[in-house]
């Protein structure tokens, strides 16, 4: 009779909300003003926009900041076209052009370019990681975040008032093995650490980059994509705030981070710095989707309209049972919500992102 019991009860537990999927549930929509400031849209593509449009439609999202503007030269404008069709929706940032990187001028004509960008209607700055990882100067050395010859062009920034969204370095585990203790074990296909530690700068090493350029320019306002790469620890995080009131963060693609810890320590965390955390997902729109195959379209839809309500369902509720936006491991992880206050929402939603980013303040965004 016992052993009945306990079958019944194991059952009863394996079959239980924690351990199905959620495709199947309603949707979460949110009843909030909510503006995206990290999300990609790969190509100035009206396709892609109007497949992410009708996604926020089904979840209450107001308006997403565009991360590929690119230069005047090449996607901007096509960019400033669509922007017209849809004013309050789509917010434009560009990205520096590192391809003319070998030119003579290449450092005096990306400060040059920023204030045309800022007329015709760029709203603020992106910087992929490859800053301080990747990019070469015109002698073959790596270039790094907080190289004296980029000054002018955060210095400009600050002087024109648009953001800076910069995105230096990762997780710090990317850069060590992986063992049975690390969170990633198991799901990445690399059998050793992501980064090559005998050839990449270090993590300790780009953070100083960053930390170096908020400490040169603290009139620019930054923005650290991903949690300002901080999200395993909050304490040196919100050390950073202390030290550098020009930085704020997006909360985007770490919520497999922030999910396995206390939800109560999260939480006091955003109330505590909530005027310097921004809502942001990461993830492109149509991405290795055909924009003219119907049947795949409405399959991205479904899937980002999920991916969207999971980051809502987690910051809203204190729902025990969501699966990680992304879908990571998600045959067993559940993230238990933070239920964030709601004044604390609206700041982390709308009210930070129309304070940092200029001519976002006076706008009506679709509610």
């Amino acid at each position: 009779m016992r052993n009945s019991c306990l079958a019944g009860m194991l059952v009863a537990f394996l079959t239980s909300p924690c351990f199905t999927q959620d495709e199947d549930k309603p949707l979460y929509k949110t009843a909030y003003k909510v503006i995206n400031v990290h999300r990609h849209i790969d190509t100035a593509s009206p396709a892609a926009v109007k497949a992410e449009l009708e996604v926020l439609d089904r979840v209450g999202v107001s308006a997403i900041v565009v991360l590929d503007g690119g230069q005047i030269d090449n996607k901007l404008p096509d960019w400033f076209e669509l922007k017209k069709k849809h004013p309050d929706r789509l917010i434009i940032f560009s990205n520096i052009p590192w391809g003319r990187i070998k030119r003579e001028k290449f450092f005096e004509e990306i400060v040059q370019e920023l204030p045309v960008q800022v007329r015709l209607g760029v709203q603020g700055v992106k910087i992929f990681k490859q800053l301080g990882m990747g990019y070469k100067d015109a002698d073959g050395k790596l270039l790094k975040g907080d190289d004296p010859r980029l000054d002018p062009f955060w210095a400009k920034c600050g002087e024109l008032g648009i953001p800076v969204l910069v995105h230096m370095a990762d997780p710090k585990e990317y850069w060590y093995p992986l063992t049975p203790n690390s969170f990633h074990y198991g799901m990445r296909s690399e059998k050793d650490q992501f980064y090559d530690r005998d050839t990449m700068p270090s993590w300790e090493d780009l953070i100083a980059q960053r930390n170096n350029i908020l400490k040169k320019h603290p009139k620019t306002k930054f923005i650290g994509a991903h949690m300002g790469s901080l999200t395993f620890d909050l304490k040196q995080l919100g050390e950073t705030f202390d030290k550098y009131p020009n930085f704020h963060v997006d909360c985007s693609a770490r919520t497999r981070i922030l999910g396995r810890l206390n939800p109560q320590a999260v939480r006091d965390f955003f109330i505590k710095y909530q005027d310097r955390i921004l809502f942001g997902t990461d993830s492109s729109a149509l991405n290795n989707v055909k924009p003219d195959d119907e049947k795949e379209v409405k399959a991205w839809q479904d899937r980002a309209s999920r991916f969207y309500s999971r980051h809502l369902e987690y910051f809203e509720t204190n729902h025990i049972d969501i699966v990680e936006p992304y879908g990571w491991a998600k045959e067993w992880l559940r993230i238990p919500g933070v239920k964030l206050p709601p004044e604390v929402l609206e700041k982390f939603y709308h009210a930070n992102a129309e304070r940092l980013i200029p001519g976002l303040a006076k706008k009506d965004l679709k509610e």
